[in-house]
């Protein structure tokens, strides 16, 4: 999926992509991305990624170079800092932090619907229950520990587009942007994005009704919510954040599921797909999406509106 509007360009960003985003991945690095970091755990899938990206998505211009594999594990916050130390070392500057890390948890969600007697219940309920730690520090404390140790660089990214760095309070007190320094960096003066934080949670942050599991639904309410504290904390320093929450898409996650679906479950009648999440993520990051911050992106096929949801 490819957008040629003056609304777009995403020539001039660079990108970080937690865990495997293959879809926005290929959207931002089709599009004309300056620089994309896929970061995961396992080396070996990260670089066949890659291979597979520069192999099978178009680009004008010359692949290489673009696409970068560096092994991280989220819940560790010294692995962490070590990735953005790379990244600074070899860039110097993130424009966007994509946060897409992500595991189900436990699956007791169909079984909680099953039980026959309160006893049942009650052990569907706590059933995994040693997969709740891992699900939590993956889908959700890895939002804060990620964001906070690459603050730095994308306030570096804020500086290089002519916007003053550090806090800015006060009414009427807005931030100050020096155009020719953006002009410097090959930055339109009518491009005032800011650094952006998009989070990625899921339309199960919203439903009252179990899909995968209570840890799914739970780490990743909880993942929204910090995507919208960060928003109002993050305000006075100029770093935007956006959350973005999908219904089924194909996954590992979802590998197995039929995938049609009924007017009561998904009124769109499927999956998502690579044209719905690529279109969404490619406005957020670019030039029509500044005005962007702080807001909950459903693409779901309608799923939360037919289901009991707190959205």
């Amino acid at each position: 999926m490819t957008c040629a509007s003056s609304h777009c360009s995403w020539q001039t960003l660079i990108f970080i992509i937690i865990g495997l985003g293959l879809a926005i991945a290929s959207a931002l690095y089709q599009n004309g991305a300056q620089r994309v970091y896929l970061l995961g755990r396992r080396r070996e899938v990260l670089e066949k990624a890659v291979n597979d990206l520069q192999s099978n998505a178009p680009r004008e211009s010359h692949s290489t170079g673009i696409l970068h594999a560096l092994p991280c594990d989220v819940t560790d916050l010294s692995s962490v800092k070590a990735a953005a130390k790379t990244i600074k070392n070899d860039i110097g500057y993130v424009d966007v932090l994509i946060n897409n890390a992500g595991v189900i948890g436990p699956k007791n969600g169909a079984d909680i619907y099953k039980a026959e007697s309160i006893q049942q219940l009650s052990d569907t309920m706590v059933s995994g229950w040693d997969g709740w730690q891992s699900a939590m520090a993956i889908n959700t404390q890895s939002v804060i520990g990620v964001s906070a140790t690459f603050l730095p660089l994308l306030e570096a990214a804020n500086t290089r587009r002519g916007w003053t760095p550090g806090k800015v309070t006060g009414t009427g007190n807005a931030r100050a942007r020096d155009t020719s320094i953006s002009s410097q960096n090959g930055i339109d003066a009518d491009d005032d994005r800011m650094a952006h934080i998009i989070t990625v949670a899921s339309v199960a942050s919203y439903m009252r009704w179990v899909s995968a599991g209570l840890a799914y639904n739970a780490s990743k309410a909880a993942a929204a919510h910090l995507g919208k504290m960060m928003a109002t904390f993050l305000s006075e320093w100029g770093i935007r954040s956006n959350i973005v929450c999908p219904g089924p898409y194909p996954s590992d996650m979802t590998a197995g599921l039929n995938p049609v679906y009924g007017t009561n479950q998904i009124p769109q009648g499927r999956m998502g797909g690579i044209k719905d999440i690529s279109g969404l993520m490619l406005f957020l990051v670019g030039k029509g999406g500044a005005y962007v911050n702080g807001t909950t992106q459903l693409t779901d096929g309608g799923r939360v509106s037919v289901f009991p949801a707190v959205y």
